[in-house]
């Protein structure tokens, strides 16, 4: 019995060394080695920019012999190279180990010089011909190369270190702005031989006192703004880009507290075959001074008919509606934010079909026009397969089809001759003020729909639209005090290249109460769309 405990005890021994002995030859496989293979780069700035100095750390716990290959053409064989980089590109780090034995690649961005420049001033609020602005300028410069500067400052612009054609040399100039506006200064660096990119920076400069704003959407261009002041000379008074684009075809604008709304009705704004997946409208907010702009509900990739061609803000009741091509308006809640738009979460607060109004002047198809409400009656404007401005209550909205017999509602249809493409009311004065696209006119009813005088006769072959859906007059906002003073403003669509002076494009303003003043330019050359008045003094 005891031999055969010593056989036992052999054989476990010699399993024991056997397993100890395989152990061993695994941990000195290649595929451990492999591992053991890596690198780091540093500099002394987070940037890694052309002319700096970037340090390559072996960090490789094997290897006797090593090969750098920067990828910009230079190689090393030091151990921990340092290497600088002259052009900005992405560049493939390889290290090569003990003659191609193992080999390691990393990606490395190497970025141009760009200068970043700052502004501060000590009042609150930049306001022209009084705030004094600083400017500096942050740059790497990791040779010590010698540096030039070149600002230009818009028109006007004052400053001990400003000469006569606006521009300055020294590093740090302090300016006062003489306009109001969107002021672009630009900024030219030249480091040694080499110029940088030019820079630009927008300073918002403000007018001396709280006023009134008006907010517009440019052709192809950003939402704009400019301050409505009366007796300060136009050269003056310049816009503010608010930095956001405008959209495809923003024919309504809304103000709303701090907010500026944009009904965008996308690209396929006029009659088209094929409409489905072809959506790419959006309504969107812009604070008023541009620092932020937020998606409401978009239509990207949707049926192209239900963007939202028009609308309104009921701001007193927190709610947005808009209208889409032809079918009805829709409804939601004016919190709404980052809203994919869909029928099963957003349905129709009143269709063609809805109202007494089908087919007593409303009929399938009828293309749709500006909205609004006014109190708790809503207006619906058509301007084909039927024309004018129909007006209903919310108690005559059916939620389905109606009957042949139901009764139009009592509010009453009006200018049913005239296919309506703007229209504003003028709440104190009681009147309305339509752009009729047949006609290419601007009238002036009362409100009980009955033509009281024409304000402007446009008289163009031009517009937006094409042909047989031209819009000529693409936003409508009125300015009225408690004394029935102010203005009618309008974004018109001129003739390209029109000879006629009050056929260019612009925003025009009819002053009320005065039927000798003609319309006069407030903004002279712009392509606008949809039009808005921030009513609050800013």
């Amino acid at each position: 019995m005891k031999q055969i405990h010593k056989i036992l005890s052999l054989l476990l021994v010699l399993v024991v060394v056997v397993g100890v002995t395989s152990c061993e030859n695994e941990i000195e496989s290649e595929e451990f080695a492999d591992v053991s293979i890596d690198f780091t780069y540093q500099s002394s700035s987070i940037h890694y920019v052309i002319g700096e100095e970037i340090s390559f750390v072996n960090k490789s716990i094997i290897g006797s012999s090593w090969e750098w290959h920067f990828g910009d053409g230079a190689t090393s064989t030091e151990k921990s190279p340092v290497h600088k980089y002259t052009e900005p590109a992405t560049y493939k780090v390889r290290l090569i180990v003990d003659g191609g034995k193992y080999e390691l690649e990393k990606s490395l961005m190497i970025s141009d010089i760009v200068p970043v420049v700052n502004y501060t001033s000590s009042d609150p609020a930049i306001i022209y011909n009084q705030s004094e602005v600083a400017f500096t300028v942050q740059l790497l410069n990791p040779e010590n190369l010698e540096v030039s500067y070149k600002w230009n400052f818009p028109e006007a612009t004052q400053g001990d270190e400003v000469g006569e054609d606006f521009s300055s040399t020294v590093e740090s100039p302090v300016v006062t702005f003489g306009t109001i506006g969107s002021q672009k200064v630009s900024l030219t660096v030249t480091m040694g031989e080499k110029q940088l990119a030019p820079l630009t920076v927008n300073v918002r400069v403000n007018y001396d006192k709280p006023v009134k704003t008006l907010y517009y959407a440019v052709k192809d261009g950003n939402v704009m703004s400019r301050k409505i002041i009366d007796g300060v000379d136009e050269s003056v008074n310049k816009p503010f880009d608010l930095g956001f684009r405008s959209g495809k075809h923003p024919l309504t604008m809304q103000f709303a507290g701090d907010w500026c709304y944009i009904f965008d009705a996308g690209s396929v704004f006029t009659y088209s075959a094929t409409t489905a997946g072809r959506g790419d409208g959006e309504i969107f907010a812009v604070a008023h001074d541009g620092s932020k702009r937020e998606t409401v509900i978009e239509n990207f990739g949707g049926d192209a008919y239900q963007d939202f061609y028009y609308g309104f803000i009921d701001e007193p009741n927190n709610q947005i509606y808009w209208a889409d091509r032809r079918e009805g308006i829709f409804r939601m809640s004016l919190d709404t934010r980052n809203m994919k738009f869909s029928t099963d979460e957003v349905d129709y607060f009143v269709r063609n079909n809805w109202t007494g109004y089908y087919g007593k002047g409303i009929y399938w198809g009828n293309v749709n026009g500006p909205i609004a409400k006014f109190g708790d009656t809503f207006w619906w404007s058509k301007n084909s397969n039927g024309a004018g401005v129909f007006r209903f209550v919310e108690s005559d909205v059916k939620g389905e089809a109606v009957s042949a017999e139901e009764p139009a509602p009592a509010a009453g249809s009006m200018m049913t001759t005239f296919a309506i493409r703007g229209m504003v009311v003028d709440e104190v004065n009681g009147f309305i003020y339509a752009a009729s696209q047949a006609h290419k006119i601007i009238f002036c009813f009362d409100m009980e729909g009955n033509y009281v005088k024409i304000v402007d006769m446009l008289g163009a072959d031009d517009g937006v639209g094409g042909d047989s859906e031209n819009v000529f007059v693409t936003g409508m906002a009125i300015d009225v005090d408690e004394n029935g003073d102010g203005y009618l403003y309008y974004a018109y669509r001129g003739p390209a290249g029109s000879d006629n002076p009050q056929q260019q494009s612009g925003i025009k303003r009819y002053k009320l109460n005065d039927d000798t003043a003609a319309p006069e330019f407030f903004l002279e050359g712009v392509e606008a769309y949809g039009i808005a008045i921030d009513h609050q003094l800013r």
